[in-house]
C-alpha cells in the first residue's frame, strides 16, 4: 500500500509543479503596464497608425491564444487525473485522485474569476468619462 501511496504522492507533486510552471508563464505575460511601443497614450487608447481591422485581428489572435492555453491547462489536469485514477487500487486512492483533481480545477476556476474581474474593472474604467 505504501508503494502506491508514494506513487500517488509523486503524481500529485508533479501535477502541482506543472501547474506552477504553467501559471508562471501566464503571470509574466500579464505583467505589462502599457509602456511598450504598441500602447497608446496615457489613457490607454490605441495608436492611430493601426487600422481598426488590424486591432481586431490582434485581439482575435490574443483571445484565441488564451482559449487554447486554457484548454491545454484543463487537458493537463485531466491527464493527471486520468493517470491517477488508472493507478489507484483502492477507494482511498480514488478519493485522493478526486480531491487533487478538485483542488486543481478550483485553482483554475479561481484564476479565471480573477482575470474576469480584472477585465470587468478595466471595462468600467474605459467607460468612465474623462474630465
Amino acid at each position: 500500500m505504501s508503494k502506491y501511496f508514494f506513487c500517488l504522492r509523486t503524481l500529485l507533486v508533479v501535477a502541482v509543479f506543472i501547474l506552477v510552471l504553467m501559471n508562471g508563464g501566464v503571470a509574466f505575460s500579464q505583467e505589462t503596464s502599457g509602456n511598450d511601443s504598441n500602447s497608446g497614450n496615457e489613457l490607454g487608447q490605441p495608436d492611430d497608425r493601426e487600422s481598426k481591422s488590424e486591432r481586431k485581428s490582434k485581439r482575435f489572435e490574443t483571445k484565441k491564444a488564451q482559449v487554447l492555453e486554457n484548454i491545454g491547462k484543463k487537458r493537463a489536469i485531466l491527464d493527471t487525473f486520468e493517470s491517477c485514477v488508472k493507478s489507484a487500487n483502492s477507494r482511498e486512492g480514488m478519493k485522493l485522485c478526486r480531491t487533487s483533481n478538485k483542488s486543481s480545477m478550483e485553482t483554475l476556476r479561481n484564476q479565471r474569476k480573477e482575470m474576469k474581474a480584472k477585465r470587468k474593472e478595466m471595462k468600467g474604467e474605459r467607460r468612465k468619462p474623462v474630465n
